[in-house]
């Protein structure tokens, strides 16, 4: 049983893993209530996931005391970027290998050193709670080398569509947790909208250009530059599962690309 930094194994600083360390199969539950005077209980406004946090145990043996400190000064430099702040690195566990968080040193490092050992736990959090596929969604084929361990649909790498007349196409979502839908929208079009589970957006009418539509920022980029004046309506969504992507328009002649990164609770 081991863990992954960034894709280093801790052993390379001189660290041992050890294998009883706190992975919460969730993350903390922030829930929104409100107490009104005269009312038992309180107003419900539902719950969201908070922060995720981890403390994982570490030990290290070198009988050299000059040694020791060195080698763990330069696996807390690791964790930390050029000005000394806590920087975000890839979590990742050897049985949960096709998946990572995005998580910082959380707090202090506490140890207990003996005569020729140390031991510490390395507190680490994840302000985003979801786990992340290793993969994106365009590098999942049968023909790829990608090692892929969780249960997933194949074949949802076919992401570059050529689009000349109104159509539906299918993507699927492989995480357990509904994505903005991250897409590219290249070519010429009348009217052009694009629509999915309830949601509709309008890039409308244009000739030759890219839209690059980021649903997680809330953004778009016309030819590189940001610009949310010539588009409408809702960034849309995608549920875990089959999703049916409607393209509607006229004049058609778009490729149209996305490249998903599935989340897990």
């Amino acid at each position: 049983m081991g863990v992954k930094l960034d894709g280093r194994d801790p052993r390379e600083f001189g660290l041992i893993f050890l294998k009883d360390h706190y992975h919460p199969h969730t993350s903390e539950i922030r829930s929104k209530t409100l107490i009104i005077p005269g009312r038992p209980g309180a107003w419900d406004f539902g719950a969201e996931w908070d922060i995720r946090t981890f403390n994982l145990p570490f030990a290290i043996i070198e009988y050299n005391k000059l040694e020791m400190q060195r080698k763990i000064r330069a696996f807390v430099a690791f964790l930390l970027d050029s000005y000394g702040r806590p920087r975000e690195v890839k979590l990742t566990f050897d049985y949960d290998p096709d998946k990572y968080y995005s998580v910082k040193l959380a707090a202090q490092i506490s140890h207990e050193r003996f005569f020729f050992a140390e031991q510490f736990e390395l507190p680490l959090v994840a302000h985003d709670p979801y786990a992340k596929s290793l993969v994106s969604s365009d590098a999942i084929t049968m023909d790829s080398d990608v090692s892929i361990q969780a249960d997933i649909m194949w074949d949802t790498g076919i992401s570059e569509r050529t689009i000349t007349s109104p159509e539906t196409f299918t993507i699927v979502n492989n995480g357990t947790v509904a994505l903005r839908f991250s897409y590219v929208v290249e070519g010429s079009g009348t009217n052009v909208k694009l629509s999915a589970n309830g949601k509709t957006f309008t890039l409308g009418t244009f000739s030759n250009k890219t839209y690059e539509v980021d649903g997680d920022m809330f953004t778009v980029k016309v030819n590189g530059v940001t610009d949310l004046t010539t588009t409408s309506g809702d960034f849309i969504e995608l549920l875990p599962g089959s999703n049916t992507i409607t393209v509607s328009g006229s004049n058609l002649n778009l490729i149209i690309s996305e490249s998903l990164t599935y989340k897990y609770i």
